[in-house]
């Protein structure tokens, strides 16, 4: 079973809006790569799953779905071309915006690699930005697993147990259990309910992704020891302004 389109919808909404804010602003604009490939795996899922834009948008991804497959069955790469409409078929949505979702972290690793072309120190910078997207990519990996398996219980029923082996297979176990209360305990939920657990699990897997992301950077900062860097200068400021303010 595929992830729900509800919280998929959710996810890619906000990330588009936080890197258009940033893109807008001025603080990253390197992300303006990954928020067009996230703007049109967004409108890809709205018009396949909440039909807000009608038959136009439908209309004009299947246009370009045809083009796409028949370019690609034409040199020669009939593996590909269906590779891409399975994923399509299984996300509910096209193979214009398979290639959009799928684009979308390259280019977001391409944006770090312009913020670290744009540090003054890009070795420290190199550590940090590897550091951040590591843990935020291991962490949204983890996250999209557990959401697959997630609403595949809640179709299908709980998943077996294997015997417990090793310390990771225990972990795994566990995992398995808590996954299979909570998808029992979802599939009982009315149609309402459902909705706003599914809205919910889009909100946390984007507050995971930050989370992690901010974590990752700040031992990057630690590895680095820009941390140090950027607390003497709060504390320098901090004495500039106690001895101002005593003058």
């Amino acid at each position: 079973m595929c992830s729900d389109p509800i919280s998929g919808i959710i996810q890619t909404g906000i990330f588009c809006v936080r890197n258009t804010g940033k893109v807008v602003s001025g603080k990253d604009t390197g992300r303006i790569g990954a928020t067009g490939a996230q703007l049109v795996s967004l409108t890809d899922k709205l018009s396949h799953n909440a039909s807000i834009f009608g038959e136009g948008v439908l209309n004009m991804t299947n246009t370009a779905d045809n083009f796409i497959c028949k370019t690609l069955k034409n040199i020669g790469k009939e593996g590909v071309a269906d590779t891409l409409e399975s994923a399509a078929k299984a996300s509910n949505g096209s193979v214009v915006g398979t290639i959009a979702s799928k684009a979308v972290n390259p280019l977001l690793v391409g944006a770090a690699g312009i913020r670290v072309l744009k540090d003054d120190d890009q070795y420290s910078a190199l550590i940090e930005e590897t550091s951040a997207m590591g843990m935020m990519f291991g962490a949204e990996k983890l996250m999209k697993s557990a959401k697959e398996t997630f609403f595949d219980i809640a179709e299908n029923g709980a998943k077996e147990i294997t015997e417990q082996t090793d310390f990771i297979q225990g972990i795994k176990n566990l995992a398995t259990k808590a996954l299979n209360t909570a998808a029992t305990k979802f599939s009982k939920l009315s149609k309402g309910g459902q909705t706003v657990t599914k809205v919910g699990i889009g909100l946390l897997f984007v507050a995971g992704s930050i989370t992690a992301y901010s974590i990752g950077k700040t031992i990057g900062k630690k590895l680095t020891g820009r941390d140090e860097t950027v607390d003497n200068n709060t504390d320098t400021a901090k004495t500039a302004a106690a001895d101002t303010t005593k003058g």
